[in-house]
């Protein structure tokens, strides 16, 4: 998992009308002028093309208070599905054939009134054949998971240790500071810490 720091912090198609729409909808996304990421900060083998969509999407999405979805290949950069949500969250009816013979990736962002790093439910990278990684883009952070093949035996015991490690860095942040704003942002780093630790204790990751 690399975690990499940014400050506050194409397209080509011919699917079924929802997904089209949704594509359109986020191609007509400013580009914001922010600092992003470097090539050097994706798994290696990420594309040159694969760091563009990336860089991309995180300065479209950077500001957004929806959360938006892309699967593409990452040696290639080709977007192969997206979709549109809301403020609660962003899911997909993909279909795996479409996927074949692709190397896929997946990177959605968070708001700024959600956690960067992942919750529990970021983990469905563990129950897809299909999908070797998974970007999650916060407003300070960008998480990349990698998964090869299914392990279903790890989706509960990391939706606990998500749910738990929030629980408890909200509880000591609360008990501690009045501003909404400093919880929010002292939360977000502890929880992170207390994720990417117990991740990296026992398991072989980026």
């Amino acid at each position: 998992m690399k975690l990499k720091k940014f400050p506050s912090p194409v397209f080509i198609l011919n699917k079924r009308s929802d997904e089209k729409s949704a594509c359109e909808r986020y191609n007509r996304l400013k580009i914001n002028d922010f600092p992003s990421i470097t090539q050097d900060d994706l798994p290696k083998d990420f594309s040159s093309g694969a760091f563009g969509t990336v860089d991309e999407f995180i300065k479209k999405t950077v500001n957004l208070d929806f959360e938006c979805l892309l699967y593409f290949d990452y040696q290639t950069g080709e977007i192969l599905d997206c979709a549109i949500g809301d403020s609660n969250g962003v899911s997909i009816n993909f279909d795996e054939e479409k996927f074949k013979k692709h190397h896929v990736a997946s990177i959605h962002n968070h708001t700024k009134d959600v956690f960067s790093p992942p919750s529990g439910k970021n983990f469905g990278i563990l129950m897809r054949e299909f999908e070797d990684y998974e970007l999650i883009a916060g407003v300070n952070d960008l998480w990349i998971l990698k998964a090869k093949g299914i392990r279903n035996d790890l989706i509960a015991e990391f939706n606990v240790a998500s749910v738990i490690f929030f629980n408890s860095s909200k509880d000591y942040c609360s008990s501690r500071y009045d501003d909404f704003e400093i919880i929010n942002n002292v939360c977000d780093v502890m929880y992170g810490n207390q994720l990417s630790k117990y991740i990296h204790k026992g398991y072989t990751i980026i």
